[in-house]
């Protein structure tokens, strides 16, 4: 008799199930949306952070004055005026109830929509007069909505100390947590606008800061080595790359930076070995580990970051937004200014290596030195 064909579902599957489930419910706080980039009248005294926008997202119909999760051939440019909360409240950085509040939340006080001749000349002038003198750019990961990233780098930007513009590529997301292999397939397809705008940027100031969060940064690395393909080795080397829990297969990455030229500033990564969502992306992905996951104290992960340029920070010490554990961002974000500048810890570590952010997070333990007594 042949036997029973039912089957019982296996382990694995009811991890991924529960795993996408407790995904899902780390996402379901309230999320802004195109009403949240409908402007509002400026706050007296308020202070006012203007955030540059580059997206291969569709514009949303008018009237709205957003972008939506469908993909366009063309990329748009705009500029938005945020207002900075004198006492951010935990209503997160935008207002989905009520009536908005200038005291508490991030409120989109003008915008305009710009040709790439008047964004390039409008950031330029901006980086020309930033003491930094470089622009930055952010690069959004997988799950999100436009106005999230918006308000998100306003908040990064302040909390942070910038002096730069910021300028946000957004790249179209669908913004829901079961979307992973649709999130995956839009990032691939904004690979050349992402190279274009960096090469825009390189001549301004000629150093451009590049940070990305998750599948943000694999779509970063992908843009890099579009950009070397190109033989614009120059403008790679001209770029400081931060990876933030990058979402990036382990053998993917080298093969990478395999493409690059020899980098005259190290590849910074942050990451955790706890991070829940890069374990849940490993198992989709036939358990293949993820760069954003690696343990730093492996001395097989020393070996890697030494041999390719890459200065890997282990960032577990900062608390993260959510149960998921792989949005450290926002801490990142207030201590990386003070971590880069003149003479402070990043800037001071100019070699390749493993690094683990003390619990303070203002100093870099060498995890090779830890590990070799030196």
């Amino acid at each position: 008799m042949a036997k029973s064909m039912n089957r019982q579902p296996s382990r694995t599957g009811a991890v991924l199930r529960a795993a996408l489930l407790l995904l899902a419910l780390a996402s379901c706080a309230p999320r802004p949306d195109a009403s949240a980039l409908v402007p509002v009248a400026r706050p007296e005294g308020a202070d006012v952070v203007r955030v540059y926008v580059a997206t291969t997202r569709a514009p949303l119909a008018p009237p709205s004055i957003g972008f939506s999760s469908q993909p366009s051939l063309a990329v748009s440019y705009r500029y938005y005026d945020i207002s900075v909360p004198t006492t951010p409240s935990a209503r997160e950085v935008f207002w989905n109830d009520g009536t908005p509040d200038p005291k508490q939340d991030y409120l989109v006080v003008g915008t305009g929509a710009l040709d790439r001749r008047a964004f390039l000349a409008e950031t330029g002038r901006a980086v020309a007069q930033s003491p930094s003198s470089e622009p930055t750019v952010f690069v959004h990961g997988f799950n999100y909505r436009f106005a999230e990233a918006l308000l998100r780098l306003a908040q990064y930007s302040k909390e942070a100390g910038m002096t730069s513009p910021p300028i946000l590529f957004s790249w179209p997301s669908k913004g829901h947590p079961l979307e992973y292999v649709a999130d995956r397939q839009e990032a691939a397809l904004s690979r050349d606008a992402l190279a274009d705008l960096i090469v825009d940027l390189d001549p301004q100031r000629g150093r451009t800061l590049l940070a990305s969060h998750s599948m943000g940064s694999w779509l970063t690395m992908e843009a890099l080595r579009t950009l070397a393909l190109r033989g614009e080795d120059r403008v790679v080397n001209n770029a400081e790359v931060v990876l933030i829990a990058p979402d990036i297969d382990v053998l993917v990455f080298r093969e990478q930076l395999s493409a690059l030229p020899d980098l005259e500033t190290p590849i910074s990564v942050m990451v955790s070995k706890d991070d829940r969502a890069l374990r849940l992306s490993s198992r989709l992905a036939s358990k293949r580990p993820r760069l954003g996951a690696v343990d730093v104290e492996n001395p097989v992960a020393l070996e890697r970051a030494l041999e390719s340029q890459v200065r890997i920070v282990d960032i577990s010490t900062l608390p993260a937004a959510t149960a998921m554990l792989h949005d450290r961002s926002h801490e990142l974000a207030r201590l990386y200014q003070t971590l880069r500048k003149d003479g402070g810890t990043i800037e001071s570590v100019t070699v390749a290596g493993a690094y683990v952010l003390d619990s303070l997070g203002n100093g870099l333990i060498d995890v090779g030195a830890s590990l070799t007594g030196n």
